[in-house]
């Protein structure tokens, strides 16, 4: 879960072919939903998953999309001797596996369950239980068994930094899961960009860096992820980890799951609301899996508006159909950076720099589009001519007026302004506040 990105092991992926590639009609979209891992972290229990089952439906997020419930680490207890079975924390899921997938799936919902491609689990200073190596289509078959619809698969005690180790094991589990006959979305938990582009022969979506537990690690996967687009599409996503909140509830305040002075790794989790409202603009023009890993009971009003906005889950989830005629590398399902550099945030100090515009193509001639501050101090953020020149199928000439509406105040701001100097088109995203203020609009042709 938690490890360093690298990309110098990069050129060996083309020495590495694979013989069978997954087709298993599961992630059309970015998966949208809840996880346990930012939430309880190893502490997870039967009746934390039952109530965030409860609680995605009584927020409405699950008629906006969020379907899935995702137990990550910590349910496991052990390896029966003489069968070789998987089986759980009978104190933390007393009502077994089944049950539980059972009742998330009585209500509507799809169940996720977690393993590592390794000898051992991630494992904290409270919790420590085996991997999948060896046992992979045993292990498939008891997770199905259960009624998993999700599959989360870590990548600890697994030769973690070396590509011929990744892809063989988790190819090993993919054909397990294609053996099964059940239709499972495989969640690649790696930590690599050298994931992606082999990604789409292995799982549905993939891990490019460390874990974004806080400001600074999603700066840097968002960083990392301006160079993958050309690799996601429908059924096969970048992953840059998961919907971070602020912690209410989850390692403080009522309800929550853990002591954060007992497990370590978690000091340096989560951030402010608005910090987390940036993220979520951001993993949605980046066509990012939109996991919450919040206690949804605990969490601010703010943040219940933030992943329930049907707009920019609008954008997430949709993507411009394609002919013929277009050219392969205008084939974009993943938003890209037009215009901005590389992110950067020191939490010592409380300071950041770089703005970023992303813009994504969707149906109707539309696009989505980012504007993000990460400066120190109140910032213009703009996109001038060559910005809007890498959208590319606007028409400057003046024979469409394009619209703009901003979609977290949700109103319509009138159109798209041609720039006098040259003739192309120009925004500006005014005063946005410091350190993660965001702006995300939707420019849509009207004739």
């Amino acid at each position: 879960m938690l490890i360093s990105h690298s990309s110098s092991l990069l050129p060996l992926l083309l020495l590495l072919p694979l013989a069978t590639s997954l087709n298993n009609g599961q992630g059309l979209s970015p998966q949208m939903g809840y996880a346990s891992w930012n939430d309880c972290a190893s502490e997870v229990t039967e009746s934390r998953i039952r109530n965030a089952t409860l609680n995605m439906i009584s927020t409405g997020l699950y008629l906006k999309g969020y379907n899935h419930v995702n137990v990550d680490e910590g349910w496991l207890k052990g390896r029966d001797d003489l069968t070789g079975d998987l089986y759980e924390n009978p104190k933390k899921f007393p009502s077994g596996m089944k049950a539980l997938g059972d009742f998330i799936h009585s209500k509507g919902l799809k169940y996720g369950l977690y393993t590592s491609r390794g000898t051992c689990q991630c494992s904290t200073e409270l919790y420590d239980a085996i991997g999948s190596q060896g046992f992979e289509e045993k292990d498939a078959a008891w997770l199905t068994e259960k009624g998993m619809d999700y599959l989360k698969e870590d990548s600890c005690c697994g030769g973690s930094n070396n590509p011929t180790d990744g892809f063989t094991d988790y190819g090993v589990m993919r054909d397990a899961l294609n053996a099964t006959g059940r239709p499972v979305f495989f969640s690649l938990c790696g930590w690599y960009s050298w994931y992606a582009p082999e990604g789409d022969n292995l799982g549905n979506s993939w891990r490019i860096s460390g874990d974004g537990t806080n400001w600074g690690d999603l700066n840097s996967a968002i960083n990392i992820n301006s160079g993958l687009s050309k690799y996601a599409r429908p059924g096969a996503w970048n992953d840059p980890d998961l919907l971070v909140g602020t912690g209410i509830g989850s390692n403080s305040g009522p309800d929550a799951c853990y002591d954060p002075t007992e497990i370590s790794q978690t000091s340096e989790w989560y951030m402010t609301d608005l910090q987390s409202r940036a993220q979520f603009s951001m993993w949605c023009v980046m066509s990012s899996p939109l996991l919450i890993s919040a206690n949804l009971a605990q969490v601010s009003q703010f943040a219940l508006e933030t992943w329930g906005n049907e707009e920019a889950i609008y954008i997430n989830q949709n993507f411009r159909k394609y002919g013929d005629e277009v050219d392969d590398e205008q084939k974009i399902y993943q938003g890209i950076r037009v215009s901005g550099e590389d992110l950067a945030y020191d939490k010592p100090t409380n300071s950041g720099s770089g703005n970023n515009v992303w813009a994504k193509p969707l149906p109707d001639r539309k696009w989505g589009m980012v504007f993000l501050n990460n400066e120190n101090e109140v910032s213009d953020v703009v996109c001038d001519a060559d910005c809007f020149a890498q959208l590319w199928d606007l028409d400057t000439s003046g024979g469409v007026k394009y619209q703009v509406r901003d979609l977290w105040t949700h109103e319509d701001e009138g159109d798209l302004l041609v720039a006098a100097a040259d003739g192309g088109f120009a925004y500006t995203a005014k005063s946005l506040d410091p350190l993660g203020g965001v702006k995300m609009v939707i420019i849509s042709p009207v004739n």
